[in-house]
């Protein structure tokens, strides 16, 4: 009898202290995932340089198989430089601008397109915006908070992301506000998620907002840096809390899907929340989100387009399983149709940036951002050209936000022009 009850106080022993520890494994695995999550939140610095170092002859076009690949020239501009570039299919740059600057210790271009006509719109990252034309003549510019992604609408306007720092339940976090310009430069309207906080949390999924991550635990620790505010961001003074971290504008372009669902009309702004892990659609007179689609299947993504076909084109980062994707989506149902993401995972991974474009052939030219490398794949997968930045810092490569493929016979005439 004695013995039996030993064993079975033992055994309550046993279940007490096997209960207790898991319950304190579980807090903890709760606090780091906490940890993780409000970790994500905080803005991300976007390095200049790749961690590869150069090896001697890895650069330019490595792999080329004309007769498969789509003809064009691919657009370009590289972090911390002052240029943009036009290559050719065999590396060669056949046209580059540069950007003045009146302070020599003023960093390059984070990102910059190439309307129809060869002008440039360039953001110099919280900086400035900048207009030059074919020769690189400055037409105008715009001191702002620049960042990420500057589109054209067919009428000529321009949108472009800016950031604002706010005190936000205690915390340095920065909101993300997109302005439309003119083609001159002049302000036409702006739309600010911070005043429109209350619409986006009831439009779009809050699981990942910081609202939800903050609730979940509370006094939280304070953001690495000065916690001060400013009203426009100094360099060198840490980094907050980044409450939607706009990465992409794209002002849609006309459709079948357009046509039958007038959410997809043509002029509706297709935009990139990275840290909420989702994308949306705009109205575009009213900013009202229309449509939205990502959590829990999205990690920090970057740059969809609505392709022809009426899916959407994604650069899916997949910072927390540390492997990238790029996923074409059907907008309607919800569903993937389309994924390219080879084994293994080191293969193709970029933690922040990255871009997809679909091509007329049907292959996507892929710009995996933190690597300074391109390629092109076809719907199978195979791989018809790649690209390796040739600039560096010392053996160092240096990252490319987005590399884009323009027509060869749009190109061969601002060549002739010009």
């Amino acid at each position: 009898m004695l013995c039996d009850r030993f064993r079975c106080a033992l055994l309550i022993l046993v279940i007490i202290f096997g209960a207790t520890g898991q319950v304190a494994a579980e807090d903890e695995d709760t606090s780091q995932d906490w940890e993780r999550r409000l970790e994500m939140l905080r803005s991300v610095p976007y390095l200049g340089t790749t961690e590869e170092t150069v090896a001697e002859g890895q650069s330019g076009v490595l792999y080329w198989i004309p007769e498969k690949a789509h003809p064009g020239y691919n657009f370009y501009c590289t972090k911390d430089t002052r240029e943009a570039f036009l290559m050719n299919m065999d590396g060669l740059i056949v046209h580059r601008w540069s950007y003045p600057s009146e302070s020599e210790k003023a960093g390059g271009s984070d990102h910059a397109i190439l309307l129809e006509n060869g002008d440039l719109i360039v953001i110099r990252k919280n900086e400035e915006l900048v207009r030059i034309d074919w020769d690189s003549k400055v037409l105008w510019k715009k001191t702002m908070i620049a960042h990420h992604d500057v589109a054209a609408a067919p009428d000529g306007s321009i949108y472009v992301i800016v950031q604002e720092i706010r005190k936000y339940r205690g915390l340095r976090v920065w909101f993300d506000t997109m302005i439309h310009l003119t083609a001159g430069g002049r302000e036409i309207d702006r739309w600010e998620t911070y005043r429109h906080l209350d619409e986006l949390k009831a439009a779009l999924d809050p699981q990942n907002f910081l609202d939800t991550v903050l609730d979940e635990r509370p006094n939280p620790p304070p953001p690495p840096g000065d916690d001060s505010v400013y009203a426009e961001r100094p360099a060198g003074k840490g980094h907050g809390y980044d409450y939607f971290h706009m990465n992409t504008i794209t002002v849609l372009p006309r459709t079948p899907l357009g046509e039958q669902d007038r959410r997809f009309r043509p002029g509706n702004l297709l935009v990139c929340f990275r840290s909420v892990n989702q994308i949306a659609v705009l109205e575009r007179d009213t900013y009202r989100v229309l449509w939205s689609w990502g959590e829990g299947r999205l990690e920090w993504p970057h740059h969809p387009t609505l392709l022809q076909n009426g899916r959407i084109l994604i650069f899916d980062n997949g910072v927390k399983r540390q492997r990238s994707r790029v996923l074409e989506m059907d907008p309607l149902s919800g569903e993937i149709v389309w994924e390219y993401a080879p084994p293994p995972p080191e293969v193709f991974y970029s933690y922040t940036r990255g871009s997809a474009q679909r091509l007329d052939n049907g292959h996507t030219l892929i710009c995996e951002s933190d690597k300074g490398r391109a390629f092109e794949v076809t719907p199978e997968g195979e791989i018809v050209w790649i690209w390796l930045n040739p600039d560096t810092i010392g053996d160092t490569r240096k990252t490319v936000y987005r590399m884009i493929r323009h027509p060869a016979d749009t190109i061969d005439q601002l060549l002739e022009m010009n």
